[in-house]
């Protein structure tokens, strides 16, 4: 999975990073739908507990990972 620390949960990767203040965490989800956008490929994303952002991007419908999948995981690792 090139050492990406996710976790398969059903149909997601699914993966919460912490921050070290809310705004440090509001601008990685501004990071993250740019990402998105250049991918066409849009995860959810939840922000909580003021510092932590859980970001869930949908696998195929056999809990396959796709190339699209691995590689947003991957650029969203090199966000967070």
């Amino acid at each position: 999975m090139n050492n990406i620390d996710w976790t398969i949960e059903g149909k997601y990767l699914n993966k919460d990073f912490d921050f070290q203040s809310s705004k440090s965490a509001m601008k990685f989800m501004d990071e993250v739908a740019k990402v998105s956008d250049v991918e066409q490929h849009y995860p959810e994303i939840h922000f909580h507990s003021g510092k932590t952002v859980n970001v869930r991007i949908t696998i195929g419908s056999r809990s396959e990972m796709s190339d699209k999948d691995i590689r947003l995981a991957n650029l969203i690792n090199n966000i967070g």
